[in-house]
């Protein structure tokens, strides 16, 4: 099962699902960025909102930036949306003289709405991001009754926060195998499995080529034989024929793609510790001493969480206890790297374990090149969905209305009620 493949191995509610599917169209999934945005009159950076349809972030920004003349470095966003869907999405471009501006302010790009809000002295990221609000269609469901009932264990056992598939990759979920050997100095190993390692659902003429290409390791077959549309691929490949080693083709991939690896293996680690303690425990409400939490604030009328992850002692756990169980506060799991303190708790426990099974420990995380490297982090294991006002519409069509905090995935809440994988 592919969401085996990426750790994630439970449901937490036992209702049985809906079935059903999503992004039958395009119109389907419509997603809209709710930012912190400060606007004036002047400023360094102009401010626009975007509404398109069947653009991915990354694609967005390269058409933008084409049609401006200008570099995509200039084009700062708070998170990637993906391509199948309607996406509300906010930009700072930093830089614009009259002419550019005058340009983008007339300017059609297809299947996108460009409106220009204002001038920043603040380009926007990803802390700028309160949350996503989101309107999903649910087709071919199967008795929407069982909504409510799966709704109400959610609510009393937490709502998982798993990392969702398109973290580990699109269609080859690979992303994460290759920040492992990365994290074992193995860059052959990396290198071959990103380029080559056939996989489950990908184009049959593709897989079949990188079929041949993961037995032969033939970088002159694979420039001949992968479509242009790969292009890191082909670039990786190309570093070899001018007799580059793989580490050093790997160091040429651009920085936000090296970074992923490294992320995307943490995020594998977090949703096998996440499903372990569903499996064990059979909620994500109950802390224990040694866990972690993280709080609930609220910014221009959302919920979101605090970051400010605190350890769960004999002095605070009462307290703790009492904001769970008010859904002010929720456990938070660690992102392991060379900074992660553990303990002797449980999940401290599981996280040795697992990483003592991938044959690496904390201090690889500490890499001699700053890009494969990391400190680690938190991530909170509940969504706390009851405070998204969730609505339900049972025609033809289900339709789910909900809003989620910056860095949880729709597609991961949704799986509870169709109990199938989604991407």
């Amino acid at each position: 099962m592919v969401e085996e493949r990426v750790g994630i191995r439970a449901y937490i509610t036992k209702t049985e699902g809906i079935d059903g599917n999503i992004k039958l169209t395009v119109e389907d999934f419509y997603v809209e960025e709710i930012a912190k945005l400060k606007l004036s009159d002047e400023g360094r950076f102009t401010i626009i909102r975007v509404k398109k349809v069947n653009w991915d972030t990354m694609n967005f920004v390269r058409a933008l930036a084409n049609a401006l003349r200008i570099s995509r470095k200039r084009i700062h966003y708070a998170g990637t949306k993906d391509k199948r869907a309607v996406t509300v999405q906010y930009f700072a471009i930093s830089g614009l003289k009259e002419e550019q501006l005058e340009r983008l302010q007339n300017l059609k790009i297809k299947d996108a709405e460009i409106e220009v809000l204002g001038k920043s002295n603040k380009d926007i990221q990803l802390g700028d991001l309160i949350g996503n609000r989101f309107r999903v269609i649910v087709r071919d469901a199967k008795d929407g009754d069982r909504i409510e009932r799966i709704r109400e264990e959610l609510e009393e056992k937490g709502t998982p926060n798993f990392f969702g598939l398109q973290r580990f990759g699109s269609i080859r979920f690979i992303t994460h195998e290759v920040g492992l050997h990365i994290l074992k100095r193995d860059y052959e190993t990396a290198f071959w499995v990103y380029v080559a390692k056939p996989f489950e659902g990908e184009n049959e003429d593709v897989r079949k080529v990188r079929e041949i290409l993961w037995e032969t390791r033939d970088a002159k077959f694979g420039l001949r034989e992968l479509p242009k549309y790969l292009r890191y691929e082909r670039n990786l490949l190309q570093k070899l024929r001018e007799g580059k080693s793989e580490k050093d083709a790997l160091l040429s991939l651009p920085l936000n793609l090296k970074m992923m690896f490294i992320h995307a293996y943490q995020s594998y680690v977090f949703n096998k510790v996440l499903s372990a303690r569903i499996k064990e425990f059979g909620n994500i409400k109950d802390v224990e001493r040694g866990d972690w939490v993280d709080f609930v604030e609220f910014v221009n009328g959302h919920y979101s969480f605090a970051e400010d992850f605190v350890r769960v002692h004999n002095h605070n756990f009462g307290r703790v206890r009492f904001l769970i169980e008010n859904r002010r506060a929720s456990l938070a799991i660690p992102l392991p790297g060379y900074e992660t303190q553990l303990g002797d708790d449980w999940t401290s426990h599981k996280i040795r374990e697992f990483l003592e099974e991938d044959g690496i420990s904390l201090s690889d995380f500490k890499h001699e090149f700053k890009e494969f490297s990391s400190k680690g982090s938190f991530r909170v294991a509940d969504i706390l969905i009851e405070h998204t006002g969730l609505n339900v519409n049972a025609n033809d069509a289900i339709t789910f209305e909900f809003f989620l905090p910056k860095g949880c995935y729709a597609t991961i809440f949704l799986r509870e009620f169709v109990k199938k994988p989604l991407s």
